[in-house]
């Protein structure tokens, strides 16, 4: 399997399960509160793409295309770059080490990303 398309598929999942919806506190007009989880059948009568296609889609089989992502993008209420994997912007030791702590901190919720931000902090100082 394409690693893109892995790490794509772990977003949409991501984004699917999630409440509230990662990376974000926007509400959709005329909700109440935050979206409810989102099975792939409920994803793929939003988006109009069958259930085999998203469930290919989650288990990184394939990569979308370029509608699929868009139509993905506004069922989440995300932008279609939130989907996609983040480009290494720092190579060596130190590159590879945020990286691996932004795919762990990926997992957390807000309140131990907060703790771990303090933990960071207390290292900075020390």
């Amino acid at each position: 399997m394409n690693e893109v398309a892995q790490e794509i598929g772990r977003r949409i999942r991501l984004w699917r399960t999630a409440t509230p919806p990662p990376k974000t506190r926007r509400k959709r007009e005329g909700e109440t509160g935050w979206r409810p989880h989102l099975t792939i059948e409920e994803l793929a009568k939003q988006t109009g793409l069958t259930v085999t296609t998203v469930n290919k889609l989650e288990l990184g089989y394939k990569a979308p295309r370029i509608e699929s992502l868009l139509l993905l993008a506004q069922a989440f209420g995300c932008e279609p770059t939130d989907l996609l994997p983040k480009t290494k912007a720092k190579s060596g030791p130190k590159g590879e080490l945020l990286d691996e702590l932004h795919a762990v901190a990926a997992q957390l919720s807000p309140k131990q990303i907060r703790d771990l931000v303090k933990v960071a902090r207390t290292l900075e100082g020390g």
